[in-house]
């Protein structure tokens, strides 16, 4: 059975040891298999993401044209697509297409998440 700190330390100073005095909190133990099944929900650990169904698809989303000039980096916060394309010219090609390209990404599973895009060239 398991007291609080203070109950310890009550029992402590009537036996005669000493007490403790740490702030630190006293948690619960996991077990390894508990905790690994904790971090892969957390992480997402062996489920597909939404970027590597957008990068399995990417030529049906740019075009033959574009698709080996340029290659989706990751999603970053509220929903930004990282765009890496090879050169500037392209870059400018691409930003004339952004919306035909968002309305494909959307028709993806989980690509509502993307709110737009962002190209870098180089």
């Amino acid at each position: 059975m398991e007291y609080s700190r203070s109950t310890n330390n009550l029992i402590a100073s009537l036996r005669g040891l000493p007490t403790d005095h740490s702030v630190a909190k006293l948690r619960p133990a996991f077990t390894l298999g508990n905790l690994i099944e904790v971090l892969e929900q957390k992480y997402k650990i062996g489920q597909e993401r939404v970027e590597d169904l957008i990068a399995k698809h990417w030529t049906e989303m740019v075009g033959e044209h574009a698709a080996h000039r340029s290659c989706p980096q990751r999603i970053v916060g509220g929903g930004i697509l990282l765009i890496q394309v090879s050169n500037p010219m392209l870059k400018q090609e691409m930003q004339f297409q952004q919306q035909k390209i968002l309305d494909r990404l959307h028709r993806l599973p989980g690509g509502g998440v993307i709110k737009a895009l962002n190209f870098r060239a180089g």
